[in-house]
């Protein structure tokens, strides 16, 4: 069996300049599915470029970071007009509208669809526990975007399995608090001095081959590739563990477009595919890789 393996790029049109360093690690790195936030400044730039990659798969990264799409009276529950953005708690809030939560959402695929011409492929892990994941479950099933479709562990070490019909693509998304151990820290000394994507992988700090081993057929981690500005440092995400996720972009970037990377994908004979890939049986990543003569290639 072929051990495959998708590397997801997050937060993708988060700004322009992140942009930059997000598609470095698409175009000459390992990236091979992107998760864009759809309500963010440099979500345009990122649809419009991603229009010219059909082999990379699109995401629906649902943070909710940026500002509404639709006019803030018209979603008045979802916003905080102290600082212009979406409320940090709507993820959960019990007082978010639904209503307005799928007003805002179907605008924001509709603003996806007019610039990259079809709706995300994928989604995240969503349960009914708040207006606002409900909302994200009822537009994903009505314009058929996968969602649910990994299995992995949560905090707990409790297994979570993907929905029936995407059980047979067998994805397991392997540790991502093991891939940020080292951000532990708010010091930024210390997050540049020990923080190693690569690392990751070469001391399979993930236990990817032992995934393998019990028979999933493809294994996914998620990083955070891009170059930051103002907006990211200070205006975008505002969470507490928000100073662990700036700097460290730039370090992914790096890692993913890394010559000791691509070596240890070929040395362990890895083949790099996208979600929509695992998800129904194509070959849009390999495909690419083959035709662009990149020795990524995994073919015969």
């Amino acid at each position: 069996m072929k051990k495959k393996m998708v590397v997801r790029g997050d937060d993708i049109g988060y700004t322009l300049v992140n942009n930059i360093g997000a598609f470095e690690a698409i175009e000459n790195g390992v990236v091979s599915a992107a998760d864009v936030m759809l309500e963010c400044p440099g979500t345009e730039d990122a649809l419009q470029r991603l229009k010219a990659m059909p082999w990379i798969s699109v995401g629906w990264h649902s943070h909710f970071w940026g500002s509404p799409v639709l006019a803030p009276e018209e979603v008045p529950t979802l916003y905080d007009p102290k600082t212009g953005h979406f409320r940090q708690d709507i993820r959960m809030a019990r007082d978010v509208s639904y209503e307005e939560c799928l007003k805002e959402m179907y605008a924001q695929m509709e603003r996806c669809y007019r610039i990259l011409g079809r709706v995300p492929d994928t989604a995240g892990d969503f349960t009914p526990d708040s207006p606002f994941q409900r909302a994200q479950i009822t537009v994903c099933d009505d314009l058929g975007i996968a969602h649910n479709f990994v299995t992995k562990e949560n905090r707990g070490n409790t297994m979570i399995y993907p929905q029936e019909k995407y059980k047979a693509a067998g994805i397991f998304t392997l540790n991502g608090g093991l891939a940020y151990k080292d951000l532990q820290t708010d010091s930024i000394s210390e997050q540049e001095k020990n923080y190693d994507p690569y690392l990751y992988y070469a001391e399979d700090r993930g236990k990817m081959m032992e995934k393998f081993e019990q028979g999933f057929r493809v294994v996914t981690q998620s990083w955070h590739p891009g170059y930051v500005d103002y907006y990211m440092y200070q205006l975008g995400d505002q969470g507490p563990a928000r100073n662990r996720f700036t700097v460290i972009r730039t370090k992914d970037v790096e890692a993913l477009t890394s010559q000791r990377l691509k070596q240890w994908i070929r040395d362990n004979e890895i083949e790099l595919v996208s979600f929509t890939d695992a998800l129904y049986g194509r070959n849009d990543y390999q495909n690419h890789l083959r035709f662009t003569g990149n020795p990524l290639y995994m073919g015969k």
